[in-house]
């Protein structure tokens, strides 16, 4: 009996160890990010002096606005299903840097839970001669 635990346990020791040296690991950001990414949802968010005060979320249909991310860091933008530029871009980190030459976006915290993309910008809105700061979360998921 001694001998059939001890080859049990010899079997499930490799068994674990198989699978843990055969799990993929996750692609890094520069990888996982190729392909072209559908828009369906951007949140926007609107702090005043730091205290959120709206917000609202729109919602997109099919291809109405996607992003083609190039292995040559080229970035395509598609308006319904049609191709309206390219422009570069560059990841640091979990930060996408679109653009180039002042007319830059940066898209923050970046990440790819399997075929969902999420990014957030910021900026700033004046509205009714107020300086709201603005927090855009987006989503889009891979064809």
């Amino acid at each position: 009996m001694k001998k059939n635990k001890s080859i049990s346990g010899i079997i499930l020791l490799a068994t674990v160890s198989c699978l843990l040296v055969s799990c993929d690991k996750e692609k890094p950001l520069n990888e996982a990010i190729i392909g072209k990414w559908n828009v369906q949802t951007e949140q926007q968010v609107f702090y005043l002096q730091n205290v959120k005060k709206f917000e609202s979320t729109y919602f997109y249909e099919g291809d109405e606005i996607a992003y083609e991310f190039t292995g040559g860091g080229t970035i395509i933008l598609y308006v319904d299903g049609e191709s309206m530029g390219m422009l570069p871009y560059s990841i640091n980190g979990n930060t996408i840097t679109v653009g180039s030459g002042g007319s830059e976006m940066e898209w923050k915290n970046v990440s790819i839970d399997e075929n969902v993309l999420t990014w957030t910008e910021t900026g700033t809105d004046v509205i009714d001669e107020e300086t709201y700061n603005v927090e855009i979360i987006f989503t889009a998921v891979s064809n």
